[in-house]
């Protein structure tokens, strides 16, 4: 593997990323997105790094594409054929308030408005049964009512679909000839709940237009500079797919950059031997964190993009708007305010010198001694120093601050915000901080990390080599993954080892069939289970035991009980428990992550690149400027220090201690 040639991307609301590597070790570079044409972004960042695209034997790709489309809501012109008398499904959803006490909040819209539906005279029964049949005559009707709304794509969501698809698939045969992309939801997702499902559906039948189109282009861009390999995409739920997959499925991409994060971050901690940790993404415009445990980051069938429901397995990422292009206001009532809005790629911070005049975080940490101003942000972005403590005066003198006072409460803001979204993903889930390690990445977060480990308690901090691209870095690490669902609702008196044994390999049959479409074999396989107790609403994902091979009901019920337990403090084990979904994984072999070892290299003193004023808690310390680049294997690393590189700077507090391994991964813990 580290004989050829491969490249990871990651394009970022704020930055694209890209990691090279090879025999000779790995190379970075970090460009300006450009949200017009993600294309263009790629293109300049292979020139900076001098790549000849024809020697790539691999391209993973990383993309928010499909989250823009959403979020901008400039995806195509939807039409959705549902069941006779569930027009408003979308927009009456599960009836609940986006917030509780607000009496002015609005749910998001829909993606497909009640005049782009159609419904179908048909229905199936709650158990399978044909109450209504679709008729030739209904068929005819609804696909020349679908002609005359002139889609640009089409979804299709029947009541109970999953548990017969008949009349999904029928429609689909009819509207074939429209030659516009088809989604059916027995297809793309066969489980229970109709709003979910058929959101779903909706959302992948939206993006699949754009996501064709751009991943077209990328490729005929790439292929033109001679790029021969299929590019492989970032999946939510972790692991890539082939761009054969991604444009029909593009649902599967709606988290795709930070999941690469998150499965690099728990790459990172296997290779150093720490499995349960803290993914810590600081972004420029935003901060994701996930919970990894067991070496695999917490996976979910329960996510949202702009507050629409999706239902496909994704990364469990808790996500705020704060990031180091957050821009810092005073609010009505006169405090001082972090976010959600950001300065983005363009004009960036006021000290990138594009244009920029409002504080930001990034100017707060340059004010305050913590970012070096004789760095270039990826070896060609100056930082002025200027411009920061202007933009921060600017904010001061509305809040009567002194402009060092002012910048301190940015951070203060800020890290308050980060700490209470590592809760979210730890304390509120039943995990104890104090007992995982922290992974500090993204090119804002390794500024943050000190205050963040010393509140929660972390034992132990971890940076990367290069922290501003782990995510591209991640992507390398990435095998080529399936996923599969289908509900099978049963309560757990009635399950059957045989049952359950034959709906897995059902899935399995279906996942290595998927794998083997983008030329991959088959490297691990791995069977989990949604239960719930019986009257309850939602449910947990169970791994199922022994890797589901002959596992006997009472052990997944057991295993069950044990999730309840761990995850909100009790169980009910005298209580019927009911089977809601199999799912099946299939992962091709999985790359090592491309971190070369330390071939030489000084310590804290031969790494000295000069001594700078910091300013922590009021106080002025003097913190030396380490140049990360040359600091070798074993080196020892006192705070306070700012600890610079290419991709991101790291600020060591004066309570820290920490050395550098052998992959060149900075550890550190406290005094």
């Amino acid at each position: 593997m580290n004989a050829r040639r491969v490249l990871g991307v990651d394009v970022g609301g704020t930055f694209t990323d890209l990691v090279a590597s090879d025999a000779d070790g790995i190379r970075v570079a970090k460009v300006p997105s450009t949200p017009d044409d993600q294309a263009e972004g790629i293109l300049a960042g292979v020139e900076q790094l001098g790549i000849p695209l024809p020697e790539l034997a691999r391209f993973a790709h990383g993309t928010t594409v499909a989250t823009n489309t959403v979020l901008e809501r400039d995806g195509a012109r939807t039409v959705l054929i549902t069941t006779a008398g569930f027009r408003d499904l979308l927009a009456i959803s599960r009836q609940d308030r986006p917030h509780l006490y607000r009496l002015d909040a609005r749910r998001p819209d829909p993606v497909v408005s009640s005049g782009q539906v159609v419904e179908a005279v048909e229905r199936i029964g709650s158990d399978g049964e044909i109450v209504t049949e679709l008729t030739d005559a209904e068929v005819e009707r609804v696909v020349e009512a679908v002609r005359a709304l002139e889609p640009e794509a089409i979804a299709i969501s029947l009541l109970f679909g999953f548990m017969v698809p008949d009349h999904e698939q029928r429609l689909r045969e009819a509207l074939v000839a429209l030659e516009v992309p088809i989604t059916v939801a027995s297809d793309l997702l066969p489980v229970l709940r109709e709003v979910e499902r058929t959101s779903t559906a909706a959302l992948n039948a939206y993006v699949a237009p754009r996501m064709s189109r751009y991943l077209g282009s990328l490729e005929r861009s790439l292929g033109s500079e001679g790029l021969v390999p299929d590019v492989e995409v970032m999946r939510s739920g972790g692991g890539t797919f082939t761009t054969r997959i991604a444009v029909r499925e593009p649902v599967h991409t709606l988290l795709s950059g930070p999941a690469a994060g998150a499965w690099g971050a728990a790459a990172l901690g296997s290779a150093v031997g720490v499995e349960d940790l803290i993914a810590f993404d600081v972004g420029g415009t935003s901060t994701d964190v996930t919970l990894i445990a067991g070496a695999r980051p917490a996976t979910t069938a329960d996510g949202q993009v702009g507050g629409l429901p999706f239902a496909v397995t994704t990364t469990d990422i808790h996500t705020i708007g704060a990031g180091g292009g957050s821009l810092a206001w005073r609010d009505a009532g006169g405090a001082l305010r972090v976010g959600p809005r950001s300065a983005g790629a363009v004009p960036g911070p006021a000290c990138y010198d594009r244009g920029g005049t409002s504080a930001t975080v990034t100017d707060a940490n340059l004010v305050l001694g913590r970012l070096d101003p004789e760095v270039r942000l990826g070896g060609a972005m100056p930082l002025r120093d200027d411009l920061a403590r202007a933009a921060v005066q600017q904010l001061a003198d509305e809040l009567d601050l002194d402009v060092v006072t002012c910048a301190e409460g940015i951070i203060r803001v800020t890290d308050a915000q980060m700490a209470k979204a590592l809760r979210v993903v730890s304390v509120e889930r039943g995990h104890d901080p104090r007992r995982l390690a922290l992974v500090a990445f993204g090119g804002a977060g390794p500024l943050h990390q000190a205050a963040l480990a010393a509140e929660l308690g972390c034992a132990q901090v971890l940076i990367p080599p290069n922290p501003g691209v782990l995510s591209a870095l991640g992507l390398l690490a990435a095998p080529v993954t399936v996923d599969r669902a289908r509900t099978r609702l049963t309560v757990g008196s009635a399950l059957q080892a045989d049952r359950l044994a034959s709906g897995w390999e059902e899935l399995e049959d279906q996942a290595r069939a998927a794998i083997a479409e983008q030329d991959v074999e088959v490297a691990a396989i791995r069977r989990t289970a949604d239960l719930r107790y019986r009257g309850q609403a939602f449910e947990l994902e169970v791994a199922a035991p022994d890797g589901g091979e002959g596992v006997a009901p009472d052990a997944l019920i057991t295993a069950f009980h044990d999730a309840h337990l761990e995850r909100y403090g009790y169980d009910q084990r005298t209580e019927e428990v009911e089977l809601v979904t199999l799912r099946c994984r299939a992962e091709g072999p999985a790359p090592d992550l491309p971190l070369p070892r330390l071939s030489g290299g000084g310590d804290a003193e031969q790494a000295e690149l000069a001594r700078r004023e910091v300013v922590i808690d009021g106080d002025t310390v003097t913190a030396r400027v380490l140049d990360r680049h040359q600091l070798g294997s074993g080196a020892r690393i006192e705070g306070p220090a700012v600890v610079v590189g290419l991709d991101a700077t790291v600020w060591v507090a004066p309570w820290q201690t920490g050395e550098v391994d052998d992959l060149g991964i900075l550890l550190f813990t406290e005094r």
